[in-house]
This record gives C-alpha cells, sequence and structure tokens, in this order.
C-alpha cells in the first residue's frame, strides 16, 4: 500500500468511512486532495451504479411523477435524457461509483 492510500485509509478510519474506502479512494482522485474527499464523502456520494444513465433514470423514477408515469404507461419507452446536464452534477468513475458535485 502506498503512503497515500496509507494517509487515505488512516483519514477515512478517523472520520468513520472504511467501508466506502473503495468510492472514497476514487473521489480523492477526482477531487485532487485527501483531506477535502474525506471531508466532503458523505454530501458528495450518491451510490454505485452501472453507468450514469442509470444513476439519472433511477433519480427520475423516484423523483419526477411526470417521468415514471410516461415510463410506466410506455412499454419499450426508452428516454432520451440530457446527459450532459447530468454530468455537470454528477460524475461516475470507472469502479462505478457516482458523485454529486459540491
Amino acid at each position: 500500500m502506498s503512503r497515500t492510500a496509507e494517509y487515505l485509509t488512516e483519514l477515512a478510519e478517523d472520520a468513520g468511512i472504511v467501508a466506502e474506502l473503495e468510492a472514497l479512494t476514487d473521489y480523492a482522485a477526482y477531487v485532487g486532495s485527501a483531506e477535502y474527499a474525506v471531508e466532503s464523502f458523505e454530501d458528495a456520494y450518491a451510490g454505485e451504479w452501472d453507468s450514469l444513465e442509470d444513476f439519472a433514470h433511477d433519480q427520475l423514477m423516484e423523483t419526477d411523477d411526470e417521468y415514471r408515469a410516461a415510463f410506466e404507461s410506455c412499454r419499450g419507452w426508452t428516454p432520451q435524457l440530457d446527459m450532459i446536464a447530468w454530468q455537470c452534477d454528477y460524475f461516475h468513475t470507472s469502479s462505478g461509483h457516482v458523485f454529486r458535485s459540491v
């Protein structure tokens, strides 16, 4: 384990977020600061998804009644999501973790 990984592990243990160490490591690499990653991880972490589009669809199904109604009533309909807009607010890592911009 590198010194950076050891340092991040120590910070994660101190903050009580050891269970999501892989996600924290991805986030620290993305934001470029172990300290900031630990400080903002809980606000930023949105979970693990196969793709950002899957995450967006799930979020819309949970929060947008019109979207959910249209999706449920039109079997076979594939919604066209503005993924550029979602990418402005969220980041999806190669290991599947999604983070919101904070």
